[in-house]
């Protein structure tokens, strides 16, 4: 059933929409993070569910929100799961420690490449043909998408121009952008007496390599300057299943930052948590003007 937005859209030349993932899910598109598990088991690879579970479910479901399960990963809990299971050969003390110390680099590093790599697989799989519409969006906006999916503009008509895909598009040959907030210093860990050497030098291994996974949100804008530049004339915004992530919260920033905090801002949610972090957005960025509509 089509969805009209309320009385928001009468100066649509002059609005900013966001689009989340929750749009994709809403028009009936399997794209969230559990339909890449369904994927991965459909194709086989259940070795990689598995890996993914052991590295990363330290605090939650990896499959329920991948990025902070990325930030949320514990360096000891791998590293127990790479380093051989061999006693330590006191015999050949250097032989053990090497092997402990380059144990991320035989299981953990080639499993981070891996599932990137099956991740673009899945995003570049995920089937669009037979979305309907289920909103009255006009052409002349201004939409800023997280999606790596065409849904705005093959199934609503929408301009490439008037489109940017922050996080790379299937339109384009750019990678999919995926990946954490949660920088860590790979040296810091030597500040541990009481810890081996090779134990610290195989932990800052792992570290080094969750590095390489962060989003570099400031990058990122730097790339794509022009479009929050070209801002300043956007009276209102809209926004449609996006989930006011921690990690995407630069990106709301540097929308703020170009259009002002007192334009008005229409945010439909699907959940009442949602309200909650849509609250912490209003008050982080300060903005003056919101309203919020269930969907």
């Amino acid at each position: 059933m089509k969805c009209i937005f309320p009385d928001i859209m009468q100066h649509s030349r002059n609005t900013l929409v966001v689009i989340g993932n929750g749009f994709d899910l809403a028009s009936g598109i399997e794209s969230s993070y559990s339909n890449f598990k369904e994927w991965l088991q459909k194709n086989g690879n259940h070795r990689l569910i598995d890996l993914m579970d052991t590295f990363f479910s330290n605090q939650r479901d990896v499959w329920g929100n991948i990025e902070k399960a990325l930030g949320e990963y514990n360096e000891n809990n791998i590293l127990e799961y790479c380093k051989p299971d061999d006693d330590f050969d006191c015999d050949h003390p250097t032989r053990s420690m090497a092997a402990v110390e380059d144990s991320p680099d035989w299981i953990f590093r080639p499993i981070l490449d891996e599932f990137l790599v099956e991740f673009k697989n899945w995003v570049d799989s995920i089937n669009i043909n037979n979305t309907e519409k289920i909103l009255d969006l006009p052409i002349e906006c201004k939409y800023f998408t997280f999606n790596y999916t065409e849904t705005l503009e093959s199934v609503y008509a929408i301009p490439e121009s008037n489109v940017l895909h922050i996080h790379g598009s299937r339109l384009s040959d750019k990678e999919y952008i995926i990946g954490h907030n949660h920088y860590r210093d790979p040296k810091g860990l030597y500040n541990d007496e009481c810890q081996m050497l090779y134990m610290q030098e195989a932990k800052s291994k792992i570290i080094e390599g969750m590095n390489g996974l962060i989003k570099n949100t400031t990058a990122i804008i730097h790339q794509n300057q022009n479009f929050f530049n070209r801002l300043s004339d956007i009276e209102q915004v809209v926004v449609y299943g996006y989930s006011f992530s921690e990690v995407d919260l630069p990106y709301m920033e540097e929308i703020v930052k170009n259009i002002g905090i007192s334009k008005p801002w229409a945010i439909f949610y699907h959940a009442p948590e949602d309200l909650m972090r849509i609250k912490s957005f209003e008050n982080k960025v300060g903005v003056k003007n919101v309203r919020t509509f269930e969907w």
